[in-house]
């Protein structure tokens, strides 16, 4: 009995170690949630020591093809008045505005009416088959357990002019330094790398390896090297894995933020690849 209390303990260590929503929480940081809609999006601050959120909605153009999660998000927050050097932001992609007065509302009454909680949490598990956030499946739990104690009241709304949005999204492309990945091909498909790498550099990612990797392996991997796993997200968002877990490899030198170590079961035809 002791030991399986002790093995599922460390498996809940895991993954929240494994999961950066979770791993801010534990730390007692703020947490960045970007809702983006379509032509309108909110960007939800999350402070765990006083319970309160501060949300920032703006309205603004439809994101042009191509344009990832991340990067809309980091412009979210930059318009915000904010910066995510050195952090993590998160992003659920919604399909119009966010619906601010439907979260409120579910906050506020769910506590009498239970029932309102099941097609809000059957809703945000669907997100990940979805591949609509880069939030880990343990993230969303955690988020959904720390959220449902709140109310309406816990929430401070900021508008940003759509103005401030535009030219924060100009200043961005500007001055946000390309992040810097590798690309192993560990399928043991000759081009794979170099097929990979070809379209990271159209979404704006610096590639600076390219290469086979040293063995054959049948999962795909995603390997970040510090503890700011930005980089990383972005990665794996690119290339739509965000089922996979981020293994972050700290000890381990690399001028690059990220890296992909392509394994068999990769699929670069699947949508979003």
């Amino acid at each position: 009995m002791l030991a399986a209390g002790l093995g599922l303990a460390l498996s809940v260590a895991a993954l929240q170690f494994f999961s950066p929503a979770s791993r801010e929480l534990m730390s007692g940081r703020d947490v960045r949630i970007a809702l983006l809609g379509d032509r309108a999006s909110a960007l939800l601050v999350y402070h765990p020591f006083s319970s309160t959120v501060n949300t920032f909605t703006v309205s603004h153009r439809k994101a042009r093809a191509g344009e990832t999660g991340w990067r809309r998000a980091v412009a979210l927050e930059q318009a915000a008045g904010g910066t995510v050097a050195g952090e993590n932001i998160f992003f659920i992609a919604l399909p119009s505005a966010p619906d601010m007065e439907a979260l409120w509302g579910t906050l506020n009454n769910w506590r009498a009416q239970p029932r309102l909680l099941v097609p809000a949490v059957s809703w945000l598990f669907g997100l990940r088959s979805g591949s609509a956030t880069n939030l880990s499946g343990f993230d969303l739990f955690c988020l959904t357990g720390e959220f449902s104690k709140l109310s309406s009241s816990n929430f401070i709304l900021t508008d940003i002019s759509r103005g401030t949005m535009e030219a924060e999204e100009r200043e961005e492309s500007k001055l946000l330094p390309a992040p810097m990945v590798e690309v192993f091909n560990a399928s043991g498909r000759s081009g794979l790398a170099a097929a990979t790498s070809k379209r990271l550099r159209s979404m704006g990612f610096d590639v600076i390896t390219s290469k086979s990797y040293p063995t054959l392996e049948k999962q795909t991997m995603i390997h970040g090297f510090s503890s700011d796993t930005g980089v990383a997200l972005k990665l794996r968002e690119a290339l739509g894995l965000e089922e996979l877990e981020i293994h972050v490899k700290s000890s381990q030198k690399s001028v690059a933020g990220a890296a992909v170590i392509l394994g068999r079961d990769f699929e670069p035809q699947k949508k979003g690849r």
